[in-house]
């Protein structure tokens, strides 16, 4: 049921089947019930759609969670980033704390985004798995910060929001230290 709930594809291709085929057999038959038949499809079509779009799976909040974070880096914005973690994740905040002063981000994304939620947990956690990217320039240095490696963004639910819980990133399988990397390529 999640997947009609967050993605309305199948919505939109059952639907153009069952219409077309509703439609050429009002064509053939030209009577009110087949007339009808059509109605009811692209009625049906549209609230199913509808319903897609006003539910909001945990999934999707976590989606939306990853891309109002990206946001927030590209624009800068620690006070928003800071806010986005939970507080129980002081080195977290202390890395970005740390990080985002250092850096002028120009442009971030995320592409192969895949979340794996857990509500059996008490409060419940998700993990966001993507290929991130964060491109800027340090400001010491002028020199150009460019990352495009594999990020897993742990999650938890507190209060109604999604806040970071932990992060890694890791280039070629191998976990790297951002932090670290960064004030090693100022030293150089």
């Amino acid at each position: 049921m999640s997947v009609v709930l967050e993605n309305p594809v199948p919505i939109y291709a059952v639907g153009a089947v069952l219409s077309t085929l509703c439609g050429l057999a009002f064509l053939a038959r030209r009577n009110l019930p087949s007339l009808l038949a059509l109605v009811g499809v692209v009625g049906a079509t549209l609230l199913l759609v509808l319903v897609e779009r006003i539910v909001v799976t945990p999934r999707e909040e976590v989606e939306e969670a990853v891309a109002n974070l990206l946001y927030a880096i590209e624009a800068n914005d620690l006070p928003t980033v800071v806010a986005a973690i939970d507080p129980a994740a002081t080195g977290i905040r202390s890395d970005a704390e740390t990080l985002m002063p250092m850096v002028n981000v120009t442009d971030t994304g995320a592409t192969s985004l895949r979340v794996d939620i857990d509500t059996t947990d008490k409060p419940p956690r998700a993990v966001a798995m993507f290929r991130g990217k964060v491109d800027g320039i340090h400001k010491g240095s002028s020199q150009r910060v460019f990352y495009f490696e594999e990020v897993r963004l742990s999650w938890v639910e507190r209060d109604g929001r999604w806040l970071v819980e932990d992060y890694r990133v890791h280039t070629d399988g191998m976990p790297i230290d951002a932090v670290d990397g960064l004030r090693n390529n100022v030293a150089r």
